[in-house]
Parts: C-alpha cells; structure tokens; sequence
C-alpha cells in the first residue's frame, strides 16, 4: 500500500489585515505565515504582550547604546535566541547585521529554511530607536 505524505500548511493572519471580496481577512501560508512570525517577534516590545509579556526579545533597549559592530553582535545573539524559542518552523541559516552610523539604524537580513518544506528564503528588517 502507497503511503500518503503528510502535507504540512502553515497559516496566519495576513500581517496588514487585507480583506478578502468576502469581507473575511486574507490568510497567509507557509513562508508568508512564517515571515509575519518573525516580524511580530522583532517587532514587538518585550512585555507589551498582555498575558504572555515574555514574548519577543529585549534587544531594543540596545538600540539606544553606541552603534557599533559589538551592539550589532549583542542584538543578532538575542534575536537569534528568541527567533528559536518562539517560531520553530525554520532553521536560521545566517543574521547579517550593518550598523548604518549615519541613520542612528541596523539593517538585519536572516537566511532561513522552513523545516517541514525545505525552502530557503530570506527577510530583511530595519531597526532603529
């Protein structure tokens, strides 16, 4: 007897609340769903999350230290931690970080591969104070 493959879909809410001609709100899937995760988590202030205040990451108090490689290295280690607590449907592949002097920003790109589709993707975040 043939075995049938487990299909594995991922789903959330589309991250800008997009409406469906039904008037229901978008849903996004696998990677999509994946990368509103991530960007909730880099996103979120640490301990603004009612009921779960330990969501997210405390690199944003580093944001206001001096921008420079070892800040740059401090916010990767802590992005890096939380990314694998709360979302383990990836693997991170790699976290560059620029510090960008003249902007007072970090430019983030991760390299990640969805576990369960074994697809290589990447997102890019900002961050600034």
């Amino acid at each position: 007897m043939a075995q049938r493959r487990k299909v594995v879909v991922y789903s959330d809410v589309d991250i800008f609340l997009t409406k469906q001609t039904d008037g229901d709100i978008t849903r996004d899937v696998n990677k999509d769903a994946i990368k509103n995760s991530l960007t909730n988590i880099v996103s979120t202030l640490q301990g603004s999350r009612r009921m779960l205040p330990e969501f997210a990451t405390g690199f944003h108090k580093l944001l206001f230290e001096p921008i420079d490689e070892e800040t740059a290295r401090s916010i990767g280690e802590m992005l890096i931690s939380a990314i694998k607590y709360w979302d383990d449907r990836l693997i991170i592949n790699s976290l560059d970080i620029e510090p960008r002097y003249d902007e007072n920003t970090y430019r983030c790109r991760l390299n990640f591969t969805t576990k369960s589709k074994n697809t290589i993707d990447s997102i890019d975040f900002v961050l600034s104070a």
